[in-house]
């Protein structure tokens, strides 16, 4: 298949632009699924799925305690949204489709599948992060145009030798990443299903993990962000689009 067709999820009034982009790029049709088209997943031909950044993963989905808006959930939730990329979770995996997690949709994919998350990385490195968490508080007050607008943090990560995600960028060791999030995986968090394959130096806070039997990449990092990283980094949407090719 030369053209493989990606959904790319997004949220309500969400600029997608630098995730379509990126996979456009390497040959891939787009096809973009929000919140509010629900119907259409049962029955929505696809070869991959992209689960894109954005805001709080809902913590009534992972957690018996909800987070304090005024300590935590600083970006919005949205169940719609949620629920909309469960259902998309749910069709890719029944055929084996590659699927690609970043920011939100790399913790969205471990909720998913049985993990937790950390509700508040209060770190060093998330200074931009929380000034954005002063002007945006409470569920559904996700404002995607301000966070986009907002300059990035930066941070170096550790990519496991031998590790599929080594594999996929030329070599392991040491990278430098943005940093666009205030919550995260650790050991504890993570779902069983998963390896991790990237590690925050500051932290240990996971920033890759993989499963190989279910084509699964997750990032903590916005590599659609082209222009914050090395050239390398584009590899992640050239090696996910042609793993799609193959279904």
């Amino acid at each position: 298949m030369n053209n493989p067709k990606i959904v790319i999820s997004s949220g309500i009034n969400q600029d997608i632009d630098n995730y379509i982009n990126s996979v456009k790029k390497y040959g891939a049709e787009v096809i973009v699924v929000s919140p509010n088209e629900m119907n259409i997943i049962k029955d929505l031909e696809f070869e991959g799925l992209v689960l894109t950044g954005g805001g709080d993963v809902s913590p009534s989905l992972y957690s018996d305690r909800m987070a304090s808006s005024d300590d935590n959930i600083c970006f919005g939730t949205s169940i719609e949204r949620d629920e909309t990329e469960f259902a998309l979770i749910k069709n890719a995996i029944s055929d084996n489709k590659p699927i690609l997690g970043i920011c939100r949709g790399m913790q969205l994919l471990n909720v998913y599948f049985g993990g937790t998350l950390i509700q508040n990385l209060n770190l060093l490195h998330f200074e931009n992060m929380y000034k954005f968490k002063n002007n945006t508080t409470g569920q559904g007050n996700f404002d995607a145009k301000k966070y986009k607008d907002i300059e990035s943090d930066f941070h170096h990560i550790f990519i496991t030798l031998g590790s599929i995600f080594a594999t996929i960028l030329g070599s392991g060791g040491l990278l430098k990443v943005n940093s666009r999030h205030h919550q995260g995986i650790g050991h504890k968090e993570l779902a069983k299903i998963f390896t991790a394959s990237a590690y925050s130096i500051e932290d240990g806070i996971i920033e890759a993990y993989e499963n190989r039997e279910h084509s699964i990449i997750g990032v903590q990092f916005h590599p659609e962000r082209d222009k914050e990283h090395p050239k390398q980094v584009l590899q992640i949407f050239e090696n996910f689009v042609a793993s799609c090719q193959s279904m």
